[in-house]
């Protein structure tokens, strides 16, 4: 429970700093810079929330056929399973 909580408390320290600091300036705002690195990491981190959640959730088989008129091709069949 103590781990969850810090995360929340520095997030409103954050948001009540930019608050003031914002109130006392002409042109408020942040600057933030991001690199490839953290970009790499964020969907690494990501794909690996989204793996976890979709194998714990049952899907549903699905299968078919449908007409893409804009792709102009009369069917398509397709077939998804697990």
């Amino acid at each position: 429970m103590c781990t969850k909580t810090i995360p929340v408390l520095w997030g409103c320290f954050l948001l009540w700093n930019l608050c003031l600091s914002s109130s006392q300036t002409i042109y408020p705002g942040i600057k933030a810079r991001i690199t490839q690195r953290a970009l790499d990491y964020g969907v690494q981190a990501g794909m690996e929330i989204i793996e976890r959640m979709l194998k714990e959730k049952n899907l549903p088989d699905l299968s078919g056929s449908e007409s893409l008129e804009f792709l102009k091709v009369d069917y398509v069949n397709y077939n998804f399973s697990k």
